[in-house]
């Protein structure tokens, strides 16, 4: 029988619900504004906080773009743009 890793053993551990989410890398910004990617096995409590930083400023990145394309996608319904329209098209109906 062959022996988990120690990401395995952390995955199953951490449990099923985020172990599975659990990165084999992290990647986090140095002092120097440097991206660095490390294996999760030899990262220190603090990169992994880093990692968690740079991760909260990603999501927030895409939550913001989500929700300007969904702003967007309801004042093309608004103006009663149809599904199989341009982006150009929609400006010009929703910028008049």
């Amino acid at each position: 029988m062959k022996t988990p890793t120690l990401h395995q053993a952390l995955q199953k551990k951490i449990g099923s619900v985020y172990g599975d989410s659990l990165p084999a890398t992290i990647k986090f910004q140095d002092r120097a504004g440097d991206i660095i990617e490390k294996d999760l096995v030899e990262a220190t409590l603090d990169e992994i906080a880093f990692a968690m930083q740079l991760l909260q400023a990603e999501s927030s990145a895409i939550h913001a773009r989500r929700g300007a394309l969904e702003r967007l996608y309801n004042l093309a319904r608004e103006h009663r743009c149809l599904g199989s329209d341009s982006v150009a098209v929609i400006a010009e109906e929703v910028t008049k």
